[in-house]
């Protein structure tokens, strides 16, 4: 895993982003690219992840630039029972994400097959739920913990290890907070990267019957 931000200069111009844009990492000794807005193979695999870290515009061309993309890997890895994700909620990931790009402390990690093709993605930032919302509150007094947004895997990249380590590359890059997200009782692959349950929140049919708060330390 390698972490690093994008070079500004690979930009191809206002709202996009060049599939194959170059990273420059912090260690400064390689690079590799960001993964192509491109349907994956059958027999491609994750063989990589990247972790970046984007703020302000450089955080709006990158989700601009991948924005079919992710919507398509949310979809196959959120369509199917407990999450019963839609098309429509689908298309409207990556306006939900420009609007969270902006903010300071936003975390997006890439998982990228050998072909180039996007694998999976998550992200995240700092922020409490809103009051008046199941999730609030949260059971630590920390102003802005760390709310782990999405992590979508393609169903083809299922036993490669790529949920695991965009997991541990966005909590890495996050820095040292206590963290929280909300997620259908299936939750068993954050119970074992150290995620407790904290309650259970009201649903219906429409979001497979309830869903459950979940909080990870420092």
């Amino acid at each position: 895993m390698v972490v690093g931000v994008i070079d500004r200069t690979d930009a191809d111009g206002p709202g996009q982003v060049t599939v194959g844009t170059t990273l420059r990492w912090s260690a400064g000794l390689s690079c590799t690219r960001v993964a192509a807005a491109r349907p994956v193979a059958a027999q491609e695999r994750p063989d990589q992840v990247a972790v970046v870290p984007l703020t302000g515009g450089l955080a709006l061309l990158a989700v601009r630039g991948l924005a079919a993309a992710l919507a398509e890997v949310f979809l196959s890895a959120f369509a199917a029972p407990p999450w019963n994700q839609t098309s429509c909620q689908a298309r409207s990931l990556p306006d939900r994400m420009l609007a969270d790009a902006g903010q300071p402390g936003f975390v997006l990690a890439l998982a990228r097959t050998h072909g180039g093709g996007l694998a999976g993605f998550g992200y995240g930032l700092p922020r409490c739920p809103a009051p008046g919302s199941g999730a609030h509150p949260l059971p630590f007094a920390e102003p802005r913990p760390f709310e782990l947004c999405d992590l979508a895997v393609r169903p083809s990249a299922g036993g490669t290890g790529a949920w695991q380590a965009l997991h541990d590359g966005i909590l890495a890059a996050s820095g040292p907070q206590p963290r929280w997200l909300v997620t259908p009782p299936a939750g068993r692959l954050y119970q074992a990267s150290g995620w407790q349950v904290s309650r259970v929140l009201p649903g219906d049919a429409a979001d497979g019957g309830g869903r459950i708060l979940m909080t990870r330390p420092c």
